[in-house]
């Protein structure tokens, strides 16, 4: 059963504040909550193909394993289509973060053309007559991205979309998957912080904030 949530542990709560990271939440679900079991065999991985969530190793395999996306990823508009196909989820605990860039250029308004190729096809004008503005360039690989999106809500500026997904081999009873639901996206407190270690990074680190720069990777 694969279980995906918006956000992480902690993203509400202020920008450096110490929240559970990976291994501190699989902690939270097995050892110090008993919300249930997570997937640790390296060799099963979960993946979406043709459709489906496979998962599997090379000798066993398996499909159709069930999935559950979190009401708030709906609200967003992330439903299962956003994930490609052969999409991997790997196994256990994982926070995953997608960043986005939009491609600007400047064009004199009305026209597609820049500046440049505006005056070499009406000759000299006065700056002060022509109107630019600055226009998205909706290239292909843009609109593969914007498709994955439930229609009208894929952010329109540069930004960054975070998503945590547990691997587990059972399906969580109501009350477990509520209290796991409250600790991603709620940023409920931990029970026990007594029982996660108190080392630096070991089950807690601090978030940080997305300084709105383009994305190195376009997709």
């Amino acid at each position: 059963m694969l279980y995906i949530f918006a956000g992480f542990p902690g993203k509400q709560l202020p920008i450096g504040t110490s929240s559970l990271n990976v291994g501190g939440l699989q902690v939270c679900i097995e050892e110090v909550e008993w919300l249930g079991l997570v997937e640790h065999e390296p060799t099963v991985q979960f993946r979406k193909e043709d459709g489906l969530l496979v998962y599997g190793n090379e000798e066993t395999g398996g499909r159709g394993h069930d999935y559950h996306i979190s009401d708030q990823c709906l609200r967003d508009g992330i439903t299962w289509d956003w994930f490609p196909e052969n999409w991997a989820f790997g196994n256990g605990v994982t926070f995953h973060t997608t960043s986005a860039s939009l491609d600007y250029k400047t064009v004199v308004h009305g026209t597609d053309l820049d500046l440049d190729k505006y005056l070499a096809m009406y000759g000299t004008m006065r700056l002060a007559d022509i109107e630019l503005e600055r226009r998205h360039i909706r290239h292909e690989s843009w609109k593969k991205y914007e498709a994955r999106w439930l229609p009208g809500t894929c952010p329109q500026e540069n930004h960054i979309v975070h998503l945590t997904w547990v691997a587990m081999g059972h399906r969580l009873p109501t009350f477990a998957y509520e209290r796991l639901r409250q600790i991603i996206e709620d940023a409920a407190q931990p029970m026990f912080p007594e029982r996660y270690n108190s080392e630096k990074d070991k089950h807690f680190s601090a978030s940080s904030e997305y300084d709105g720069r383009p994305a190195l990777v376009r997709r």
